[in-house]
């Protein structure tokens, strides 16, 4: 965020992973594939708002995505129209709260 690596050394760790697993109540290291991780940020009191909202745009997100999917499928399979297309699902509008905190969260 700041163009400049981390202090690593000056901060006493010899790589970011360490300088993570060092701080189990911000974030947590989740192994992946092939030796990766996946760092997740653990909400406080004054970022629980936002996780919420992250994880509900999460769920609306694969509903969706299902919805399409289906819409697909049956878009293929119908014999009235064959060039027919699926509508377009759209995404909800944030609320103005929600986008306001958000761009102080990332300023």
């Amino acid at each position: 965020m700041i163009g400049k690596p981390l202090p690593l050394h000056d901060l006493g760790f010899k790589s970011t992973l360490e300088l993570v697993a060092d701080m189990p109540e911000v974030v947590r290291v989740c192994p992946y594939e092939k030796g990766t991780f996946i760092l997740k940020g653990i909400a406080d009191e004054t970022t629980k708002a936002i996780a919420e909202l992250v994880a509900r745009q999460r769920r609306n997100a694969r509903a969706r995505k299902s919805t399409a999917a289906k819409a697909n499928a049956n878009a293929g399979s119908s014999s009235k129209n064959p060039q027919s297309f699926p509508q377009r699902v759209r995404a909800p509008v944030l609320p103005a709260t929600a986008k306001a905190e958000l761009q102080d969260l990332l300023s």
